[in-house]
């Protein structure tokens, strides 16, 4: 897919990425967030965009009028926000992307309603922060179920950015050194459901001959028979069979690895980065690193031992966005 970066084991209406990358970029200063409180005056809701105009009151008694905005209605109501979800007269503070030039605009991220409710274009209506309090942490110990971070954005199907996705194996040379060896070309996809982590599920298919060593020679070693056999073997799978919750952030990625033709169980510690909305592309994203290690001896990949250990250890960086 793209032989300059190494990787990875592991309706209303329709509008181009560019043209809707131009239009808030040119509305919008990505990176400068703010917030305003006041009582909404007026409520639009339409494609394209939700629009509330917010009455805020200076320190001084003066007076403003801000335009906010979300994301179009098919994405709002994916996460259960209606048009009766806000109305005229709640008195809510809000949080997000300022409009460029001081114009008195915003584009919403998260908003706090008095009755305590918070509301979020990629979470939806959640619990108030003082109940998501009196919860207590050890009440989700006990069950075993954490507010994945992965609820910040919508459930669905993920394609890989093939910009930002590595993945890399190394190994015990000697005990002197752990070379680390790269993939370059492969296809991966998710399908997300952040509000059951449980259901959730990743694909792999690496091109086994894009391994990449930076050492032509090694290249042709890892490629011929005592290693990945590419003639023969000329993919390697992985595909997720559970996944295990350990913080709202953090779980064990199991996982059926096919590598020669052989196929075994691994496990992959993950972290979940980030989940959230592009504010360059206003597309929803999730970014992952993981960790993990098998024994290549398992797969029949048997050249040059003992000098170089028989565990390979994985190192994961990747991230996905949802698919329009």
């Amino acid at each position: 897919m793209r032989p300059y970066l190494a990787f990875l084991f592991l309706p209303f209406v329709q509008i181009d990425t560019a043209a809707a990358h131009h239009a808030f970029a040119a509305d919008y200063e990505p990176g400068n967030e703010g917030e305003v409180e006041g009582v909404i005056t007026e409520v639009i809701y339409k494609n394209p965009h939700a629009r509330y105009y917010l009455e805020v009151t200076n320190d001084d008694g003066s007076k403003e009028l801000w335009d906010l905005q979300t994301m179009n209605l098919m994405m709002l109501g994916r996460v259960g926000w209606t048009k009766d979800t806000l109305q005229v007269g709640d008195h809510i503070k809000v949080e997000g992307i300022l409009g460029r030039h001081d114009t008195k605009r915003m584009s919403i991220s998260v908003v706090t309603v008095d009755d305590g409710r918070v509301i979020s274009p990629q979470r939806g209506i959640r619990e108030s922060s003082a109940e998501l309090s009196a919860r207590g942490s050890a009440d989700v110990a006990a069950s075993g179920k954490f507010d994945s971070i992965a609820s910040n954005i919508t459930p669905g199907r993920y394609e890989l950015d093939d910009t930002h996705a590595y993945l890399s194996f190394s190994y015990s040379h000697l005990g002197l050194s752990n070379p680390q060896i790269h993939f370059a070309d492969f296809e991966a996809s998710l399908e997300l459901n952040g509000n059951d982590m449980s259901l959730s599920h990743v694909s792999i298919i690496i091109d086994a001959a894009s391994v990449d060593s930076a050492v032509p020679a090694l290249d042709d070693d890892l490629k011929g028979a005592d290693f990945f056999d590419v003639a023969n073997y000329p993919k390697i799978t992985f595909k997720s069979t559970a996944y295990e919750e350990t913080s709202e952030s953090s779980g064990r990625l199991t996982g059926d690895l096919s590598v020669r033709g052989v196929t075994k169980p691994i496990t992959l510690e993950v972290t979940i980065n980030s989940a959230s909305m592009n504010p360059l592309n206003r597309r929803e994203m999730i970014g992952f690193s993981a960790t993990g290690s098998f024994n290549r001896s398992d797969y029949g990949l048997t050249g040059y031992a003992p000098l170089i250990g028989d565990e390979l250890s994985l190192a994961v960086q990747i991230e996905f966005e949802k698919v329009p």
